[in-house]
């Protein structure tokens, strides 16, 4: 396992956690990261795509001109996709580019981007913290405080916390995930990833579960 700091929210050390090696230590895998990222965006296309053929355009299915004697090449309905207003010959359809991958590969896609994150020092873990209410302000002083400045920022909490993603959500490059439906794809676009040190507890149990389910099935 890997020993890290623990920050308090004025940035100052509240001692250390050791991050689970089958996340944080593991083989890194660049086919894996590759197949979950692309999976995802695809996944969130919509496939929304569409075009007319010679057969759907709203046109008349006259002859364009007579066989013969016009000078110009023979010509059928004015429906053909050579034509201006006509249809289109294999235009794209609506269709569904939903993938899926296996959860042995998810898991080794997940453990892949955390390890590369904290290979490159850009794994923080912050004590647990909650506001009163919901303060863009408090939460910048945070970041600020514990020198988090660093482009793009995903925070991994235990649970969803209404009050810290009503706080966060105004922040420019700031992403609030619980630690149960961050994804792969979540950390691989994060130039930091700061997690509490609750998270880092329920994220270990979360993976070590599934890989439970796994062997038993």
């Amino acid at each position: 396992m890997t020993s890290v700091d623990v920050l308090s929210i004025e940035g100052e050390k509240a001692g250390t956690v050791e991050l689970p090696a089958h996340l944080f230590d593991a083989k890194v895998s660049d086919y894996a990261l590759y197949r979950a990222v692309v999976a995802f965006e695809a996944n969130k296309r919509q496939g929304n795509a569409s075009t007319k053929t010679r057969a759907e355009v709203n046109r008349s299915g006259r002859k364009h001109h007579r066989q013969k004697g016009s000078g110009m090449a023979r010509r059928g309905t004015v429906t053909a996709p050579l034509l201006r207003g006509g249809g289109v010959a294999f235009g794209p359809k609506p269709r569904s580019y939903h993938t899926t991958l296996t959860k042995p590969l998810k898991r080794l896609a997940f453990s892949s981007a955390l390890s590369l994150k904290e290979r490159g020092k850009n794994v923080r873990v912050l004590d647990d913290f909650e506001f009163q209410e919901p303060s863009t302000k408090s939460f910048a002083g945070v970041i600020s405080a514990c020198g988090l400045e660093a482009g793009r920022i995903l925070f991994i909490t235990p649970q969803s916390v209404p009050v810290l993603v009503k706080s966060s959500r105004n922040i420019t490059g700031v992403t609030l995930r619980p630690a149960a439906t961050v994804c792969t794809y979540d950390v691989v676009s994060a130039d930091l990833v700061v997690l509490t040190r609750k998270a880092v507890d329920v994220l270990a149990e979360v993976h070590r579960r599934t890989a439970g389910e796994e062997s038993q099935g």
